[in-house]
């Protein structure tokens, strides 16, 4: 981790301002980097000159690393991190369990583990782990006082529970989370990624979960280059169904924001989704009408969660932590000079997106000394 180049960009915060709202904001937490940055191999590093994150690569186990993001998040109005588990021993798992979950500078700040089911479940083909996963995760970590709790009962968020229901198995793995988990002495609470697309006419068994929300916003808006602000009220348009149906079963539902996506520095990719509204608008829109958006669909019955993909999903370019400051650039390394960023500009935000956020959804800014990156 490049700490000695970073480290004048290190924060100096004061925060002393209130909550302007009773909004629970999460943010899904990647503990996967380690010491390699979990293979590097993402948008910003592929820029010309490249845009790397404001701790350079670090390794998520440094305990300065832990405490900066701690301290962002503070800053930001941030109250949970929704951190990605791949499996007892896994990467994930060490750094949770030994060292995320161990720091002294989490504060009030919460944890909640995202059951990574494609990779528990072998692509949805093998559901024996599920027991012994949610007993090794109530052992370790649900009795941490910063673990996420919703009416005293411990949250688990599922990933892609909509193909668990497609697939006809969601009560089956459902059932045996709830057992393994009530073995342990937890009344397990789960948030499962049910919503994307259009509410369906049938709900099936969605009544099993606890609540609902959406982590994959992009592929549910179907827009690329510029979403655009029709793009932005057609989501919400569907958006407003899913509560509605969340209502009617009786579920919880939390409403999901992006800032953009590009994929295509790990994977062939799809194509992306600015982070502009437009070509005229500015750097953040998308994500501040996203935002704006998300405060109006809001459940009480569960803390009026609204949930950010992400911190720190860098292959995908949705992270919101900070990016060393530099100036807008479409240029890439690529043979052709842009089939990274097809033609979109990106920019070396800095504190953009933990502004807007703030902003909001966070922190009023009565009271608040003057910070900054220097």
């Amino acid at each position: 981790m490049r700490l000695a180049a970073s480290s004048a960009l290190i924060l100096a915060l004061s925060i002393a301002g209130a909550r302007a709202a009773d909004y629970t904001v999460g943010v899904y937490y990647y503990p996967w980097y380690s010491n390699d940055f979990h293979g590097g191999n993402y948008l910003r590093e592929r820029l010309v000159p490249p845009q790397l994150p404001a701790l350079g690569e670090y390794n998520d186990r440094d305990s300065e690393v832990i405490r900066q993001h701690a301290e962002w998040a503070r800053f930001a109005g941030i109250d949970l991190w929704v951190a990605s588990w791949w499996g007892p021993g896994s990467r994930e798992d060490n750094t949770l369990k030994d060292h995320t979950f161990q720091s002294p500078d989490l504060g009030s700040l919460k944890i909640a583990l995202f059951y990574e089911t494609a990779g528990r479940t072998s692509e949805f083909t093998n559901y024996t782990r599920t027991t012994a996963d949610i007993e090794h995760i109530a052992d370790t970590y649900f009795n941490h006082p910063n673990y996420y709790r919703i009416g005293g009962r411990p949250v688990l968020f599922v990933y892609l529970t909509r193909v668990l229901s497609s697939l006809g198995t969601l009560d089956e793995v459902v059932a045996d989370m709830r057992a393994a988990a009530l073995s342990k002495g937890h009344d397990l609470f789960i948030i499962g990624d049910e919503v994307f697309g259009f509410p369906p006419g049938d709900p099936g068994n969605i009544g099993l979960l606890d609540a609902i929300t959406e982590y994959d916003v992009y592929g549910s808006m179907g827009r690329t280059g510029y979403a655009t602000q029709q793009g932005v009220n057609d989501y919400k348009a569907r958006q407003l169904g899913w509560k509605a149906l969340a209502d009617a079963l009786g579920v919880g539902y939390a409403p999901s924001v992006t800032p953009g996506f590009n994929d295509k520095g790990v994977r062939e990719g799809h194509a992306p989704v600015s982070r502009k509204l437009s070509a005229a608008s500015e750097f953040g829109a998308l994500f501040r009408a996203l935002l704006r958006d998300a405060k109006d669909r809001t459940d009480p019955d569960i803390g009026n969660l609204i949930l950010v993909t992400s911190w720190n999903e860098w292959h995908e370019d949705t992270q919101i932590e900070p990016v060393a400051p530099a100036p807008p650039t479409s240029a890439d390394d690529s043979p052709l000079g842009n089939e990274y960023t097809e033609g979109l500009e990106y920019e070396g935000y800095g504190m953009r997106y933990l502004e807007i956020l703030r902003e909001e959804a966070g922190i009023n800014e009565s009271g608040v000394e003057a910070w900054g990156l220097y």
